[in-house]
């Protein structure tokens, strides 16, 4: 999977020669098509499933994602993409898991002048895909192979409405262990951080 990978993102590199904006399309479109085969085969529960397609009727409240993106990343484990996950600052008990988001989000998310951001941190250990994403990296390019990323973006942008919602978000590889050579670079863990903002 991993060789798969590699070889799929540097056709896409070739095809997509640095044109950031068709990358982040590709990339985009891939978490999607995701999200929409997790919802039409019914590997998330059926009030997750509620919960993406309820975003006509009101503005998005991140702490109503949250069970969604827990099934989803729960989803990714027991597929053995990852061994585990965890969602929120590992340094904040308080704001990790099902507390990611709190009230205060909510109103940030949703406040009437639409200036509002929210970041949201989410790590990923072990990924299926991540000696490919090292490799590509390794190669000096930043288009590297990524489900999780797109696809926990594409929940947000559909829970709270295409074109209402922007979602960027940027990922790291982070070695677990200080090592004073920086040639012993030995990570086991993808880190995301997420801006969910209104257009």
């Amino acid at each position: 999977f991993d060789l798969t990978c590699y070889a799929l993102w540097r056709t896409a590199s070739v095809a997509i020669p640095q044109d950031f904006s068709k990358r982040d399309v590709f990339i985009r479109s891939i978490g999607r098509r995701l999200l929409n085969e997790i919802t039409s085969q019914g590997m998330i529960s059926k009030s997750s499933i509620e919960t993406l397609n309820s975003s006509s009727q009101k503005t998005l409240m991140l702490t109503d994602t949250v069970p969604c993106i827990i099934e989803i990343l729960n989803l990714f484990q027991s597929t053995n993409y990852c061994t585990n996950y965890r969602l929120g600052d590992k340094n904040d008990v308080e704001r990790t898991g099902l507390n990611v988001f709190d009230q205060l989000d909510d109103e940030e998310i949703s406040s009437p002048s639409g200036a509002g951001s929210v970041n949201c941190l989410v790590s990923v250990f072990d990924p299926a895909a991540l000696g490919g994403a090292l490799q590509i990296t390794g190669e000096g390019s930043r288009f590297a192979p990524d489900f999780v990323g797109p696809t926990l973006a594409a929940v947000w942008e559909r829970v709270g409405g295409e074109g209402v919602v922007a979602v960027s978000f940027e990922s790291y590889f982070v070695d677990p262990v200080y090592r004073p050579n920086p040639k012993d670079f030995f990570p086991n863990e993808r880190f995301y951080q997420f801006t969910i903002a209104r257009k």
